[in-house]
């Protein structure tokens, strides 16, 4: 009897792991697709934000093949220049090695 309760206990727990590991495989998968792949196709995209104070903050954001600086706070947005490509790539390349 003992057995048979320690056997459906361990066979329980191992359905439930299995349940979660699929769920976390899921979970990868989704979030790669969704956000991984799909954001090279965008038109626009935040490339980086910061916030420089309180209800104040800064990104660059990329729409198409342009690069623009923009500053935004308190209900406004504000174009601060356009940024070279060359210069956000030469970042990106930097940051991955």
């Amino acid at each position: 009897m003992t057995q048979h309760i320690v056997g459906s206990y361990l066979w329980g727990l191992t359905i439930v792991a299995l349940a979660l590991a699929g769920f976390y495989a899921a979970a990868r998968v989704w979030r790669s697709s969704r956000f991984g792949s799909s954001c090279k196709k965008r038109l626009i995209s935040v490339v980086e934000s910061t916030v420089l104070m309180p209800q104040t903050v800064l990104q660059v954001v990329r729409i198409g093949r342009r690069y623009y600086a923009l500053g935004g706070g308190a209900g406004r947005l504000t174009l601060l220049c356009e940024l070279p490509e060359s210069e956000i790539e030469a970042d990106r390349t930097f940051r991955s090695t």
